[in-house]
């Protein structure tokens, strides 16, 4: 088939039906498609650009006609900001320059702390089992594990307790890690989406697991059933 040959749109559909089935993907449905339109707008605010405000105005316009009601607070502040730069009484004293800035620094620090919508429900509450080190980091629940195979930490209120360096240069310090989480109960789990950053809060203390690779993958969780997530390389959440 030439690139120059006009195809109808049945045909196009025809052809991205079948590309998708070779890939064996799915066609993604229309909130995938709405959530990834904002996404790809967002990302171009991470770095300064003369379109800026109309970037926002079509985020926000997005997430009004499609009811992504959290997304819209996530913007509503800098939107009225424009609104009155651009026709209010500007009481605020803004310049492009200054109105520029503001959804520069706002879209860096949501991209940044944007929390994932996976629900972990199905390990939060189970009790650590073991800990076993042999091969990767592997947490043993009551049903299921969590297999860590990447950068690590773990915290208190106070600060880091002991890390994933600290273990390189002394293999004892595992009892410490087994004192500190078996018997111990799940009792949240956050991630975020484009860091990628896993927080499990495992009793009073929280281990932190940082996808550093993009060849190799990070960490898995599953529940021995029908939940199964996993970093893959590059970060992407599977």
């Amino acid at each position: 088939m030439s690139i120059d040959e006009h195809l109808n749109l049945f045909e196009i559909e025809e052809m991205f039906s079948a590309a998708m089935k070779v890939l064996q993907r799915e066609v993604p449905s229309e909130e995938e498609c709405i959530k990834y339109h904002v996404n790809n707008l967002h990302s171009q605010l991470l770095s300064p650009t003369e379109n800026a405000v109309s970037i926002v105005t079509e985020i926000y316009r997005t997430t009004i006609n499609h009811g992504l009601f959290e997304e819209q607070m996530n913007w509503q502040e800098i939107s009225d900001a424009i609104d009155d730069f651009q026709y209010g009484d500007n009481q605020q004293g803004y310049t492009a320059d200054k109105i520029n800035g503001m959804i520069i620094s706002h879209a860096r620090k949501l991209w940044h702390t944007k929390i994932s919508d996976i629900q972990f429900d199905r390990i939060i509450g189970q009790t650590v089992t073991t800990i076993d080190p042999e091969v990767h980091f592997m947490m043993q629940l009551e049903k299921g594990a969590i297999i860590i195979e990447c950068p690590w930490r773990i915290r208190n209120k106070d600060g880091i307790v002991i890390g994933e360096t600290d273990i390189q240069s002394n293999q004892r310090q595992w009892k410490t890690v087994k004192e500190l989480f078996v018997g111990q109960t799940i009792e949240d789990v956050t991630l975020f989406e484009q860091i990628p950053l896993l927080i499990v809060q495992i009793g009073d203390v929280f281990l932190d697991v940082f996808h550093a690779s993009s060849c190799f993958d990070g960490w898995t969780i599953t529940n021995d059933d029908d939940f199964y997530i996993f970093s893959m390389h590059g970060g992407d959440i599977a």
